[in-house]
């Protein structure tokens, strides 16, 4: 794939439907500090849950196999949509403190209808959609070499904080399924290559990739 198309793929689309959506939400709830590494769940005693995300550094995983489906930005709502299955086994976790709101998603639909607001939710579904779509394209490209370079752009696209406490191996394993050995090999031939620039397995800086490996 050739870099300018991974770097327009791997730009997450926000939307100013989402922060409108927000603060018509808002009014309603109650935020919190939330720790990081504490993991929220979709569905809890068969209740369908919405997290309003105004800060904070957030991941969206895969409990059968801890795979990490997609990093969040925020400001941003999860779980609006109400057609999250419990037996997916998706769940929000935390990577820095976050100040997170929580609400059934039946009441944050009654409170949608009561201000009107279906419009700022399709707007913001269409958002979800369409940052979806980019992960499933580059999730299914055609060489291994092609899906890690999509995961080296990603990865200096995260917040500081996020690419200074992740090792490039470590964020790259969770967010594949390529092999560590692989993985490995190729920032190392990549980093003799001078193409990446790596400081006790940071990721500092990325220069040209090659277009082939």
């Amino acid at each position: 794939m050739k870099e300018s198309f991974l770097q327009g793929m791997t730009t997450t689309v926000q939307s100013q439907a989402t922060r409108d959506l927000i603060d018509v939400l808002t009014p309603y709830v109650t935020f919190e500090d939330v720790p990081a590494n504490t993991q929220l769940h979709f569905s809890v005693e068969g209740v369908n849950l919405c997290y309003i995300l105004l800060s904070g550094l957030v991941k969206v995983g895969r409990s059968t196999d801890d795979f990490v489906i997609s990093s969040i930005t925020t400001p941003n709502i999860l779980g609006i949509s109400n057609r999250i299955p419990h037996e997916s086994g998706l769940y929000i976790e935390t990577i820095s403190e976050a100040r997170i709101a929580t609400l059934p998603t039946l009441r944050a639909h009654e409170i949608i209808a009561q201000n009107n607001a279906w419009e700022l939710l399709a707007g913001h579904m269409t958002v979800i959609a369409s940052n979806l779509y980019k992960k499933s394209v580059l999730m299914t490209a055609p060489t291994t070499y092609d899906v890690m370079k999509f995961q080296l752009i990603a990865l200096m696209q995260e917040p500081a904080d996020l690419r200074e406490s992740h090792s490039a191996a470590k964020y790259i394993l969770e967010r594949t399924r390529l092999s560590r050995s692989t993985v490995m090999k190729m920032l190392s031939q990549l980093k003799l290559g001078g193409y990446i620039e790596i400081e006790d397995g940071v990721l500092k800086t990325v220069h040209r990739l090659p277009d082939k490996y």
